[in-house]
């Protein structure tokens, strides 16, 4: 099967369906618009010579474009490899050598890029888009003749996603178009996207399209593209468009918070937090601003979204809540065996939504998995209702003279102090302790640190308590919102 398949057959449902709306020019593309034009990307890829399972990048930003062009390579047969547009060139270059990418395609202004070394296939040629929403849009080919590994033709490969790469080496992860709908159709048993739908995208489209865009078209849903990320602009998006469903990361949640006293937002049914966890203060601090409560999701590109939490069905707020349909969910300790209920340990994720592989160094999720569970990486328990509840990266656990913490509760703490916007805790070697924490916090003017410090030393034990804190502009963060630590 083909994703792009999904496309089309929800544009002979609702050829005149408004399909995509800017939200900031308020043009629109319907299905059927969007599919014929997903077609004249694939043909002219097919007539540069893109064949079945080559690896094809797309470089493009947040625009009614980008559609078209991300469906027109699924259906050319392509693997969809996103490069987003805020890369550097040597990030850029580090995927392109990864993924031994054959070519690319890319939006107007985007520059060449670079062929590979030796590679003398047409390297100076850039073939062009004409007319359409992919007007002007650029093909290249890099190294045309790159092979993957054997056992990559045998995957049916839609996607190579990087990962976000906080606490290490960002990895290639494939995912197949089979796996891929088992995504889409798993969070929709929960989601329930319909096609009277208008869900307001902020979050950028080269590092969230498989899963979420392709529930949306499966379903028939408006999407409303909302380039501007600014908190009052995705308000104002909300209100004047009547948007039903706010998918975003927490920092948008908590910018939008930040704002203050506002009218509810009647209009949307689901708000859905992912690519990070969200802290119950910007939770309670958005529901008592809008009047709408804030769902969060577990989202990780090796499975997708094996638990949501609506936020509507008495399941603790801090929780994202329980399996999925088509998933299951445990958390095993150091050693491989399952924990009980309340129990800390690794969580660990299976079913047919999983990754095939990581691409380099070349893994199949087969030579991964222990038992068929894939190991995240994340820590958590599960509690007595079934929920999954996250505690941190283990990577980035705190370990303070044999005391172990996670980064994300001293932020919580830290986070609830009045002028504090966000803030992020790290660790730094220490020849006595092995490590002690440290913070850095973006602040409204004239924010008390004296005080911070004491509301810390209140609330936590005193090896929590960082021994520092440095005021910034913003806490760095990943494309997409995760704290980078």
């Amino acid at each position: 099967m083909n994703l792009a398949d999904l496309l089309f057959a929800t544009a002979e449902r609702h050829s005149s369906r408004r399909a995509v709306t800017d939200v900031r020019s308020g043009r629109s593309v319907s299905y059927g618009q969007l599919a014929r034009e997903a077609e004249r990307v694939a043909a002219f890829l097919k007539a540069e010579g893109v064949e079945p399972g080559q690896r094809i990048g797309l470089l493009a930003p947040n625009d009614l474009s980008y559609m078209p062009a991300a469906f027109g390579l699924l259906a050319a047969g392509a693997c969809f490899v996103p490069l987003a547009s805020n890369l550097t060139p040597t990030e850029i270059a580090e995927i392109v050598r990864e993924v031994q990418l054959n070519g690319c395609v890319a939006w107007p202004k985007a520059a060449p890029l670079p062929s590979a070394p030796g590679h003398a296939d047409e390297s100076a040629r850039r073939a062009v888009v004409k007319g359409g929403d992919c007007d002007g849009y650029t093909f290249q080919w890099i190294d045309r003749g790159a092979e993957p590994p054997a056992e990559f033709h045998e995957l049916n490969a839609a996607f190579i996603r990087f990962t976000s790469g906080t606490t290490a080496r960002s990895k290639g992860v494939v995912l197949s178009h089979e796996a891929t709908l088992a995504r889409v159709e798993a969070s929709d048993r929960v989601l329930k996207f319909s096609e009277e739908d208008r869900i307001l995208w902020v979050l950028p489209l080269a590092y969230h399209f498989a899963v979420t865009i392709t529930a949306y078209v499966r379903a028939g849903s408006h999407i409303l593209l909302c380039s501007d990320t600014l908190p009052r602009a995705i308000v104002d998006g909300a209100r004047r468009l009547r948007a039903s469903v706010l998918y975003a990361a927490p920092l948008h949640f908590e910018r939008m918070a930040n704002l203050g006293p506002s009218e509810p937002l009647s209009s949307i049914r689901v708000t859905l937090s992912t690519a990070a966890p969200i802290s119950p203060t910007v939770m309670e601090r958005f529901e008592s601003v809008y009047r709408v409560p804030v769902g969060q999701a577990y989202g990780i590109i090796e499975a997708g979204l094996p638990c949501i939490n609506l936020g509507n069905e008495g399941l603790p707020a801090a929780s994202v809540g329980r399996p999925v349909p088509g998933y299951g969910v445990a958390v095993l300790s150091d050693e491989g065996t399952r924990l009980p209920a309340e129990a800390l340990g690794e969580i660990a994720v299976r079913g047919d939504g999983l990754f095939s592989a990581y691409y380099s160094p070349w893994r199949l999720r087969g030579q991964i998995a222990v038992d068929d569970w894939f190991l995240t990486g994340d820590l958590g328990f599960l509690d007595r209702t079934g929920a999954l509840h996250l505690k941190g990266r283990k990577k980035a656990l705190i370990m303070v003279a044999g005391l172990k913490f996670f980064p994300e509760e001293v932020e919580d703490c830290i986070n609830q102090f009045p002028g504090i916007k966000e803030s992020r805790v790290f660790s730094r070697s220490h020849a006595h302790m092995g490590e002690v924490p440290c913070a850095e916090v973006a602040a409204q003017p004239g924010c008390d640190l004296d005080a911070l410090r004491a509301h810390c030393a209140r609330v936590l034990s005193s090896y929590k308590v960082p021994i520092e804190f440095t005021v910034v502009d913003a806490v760095p963060r990943t494309p997409s919102g995760k704290i980078r630590r």
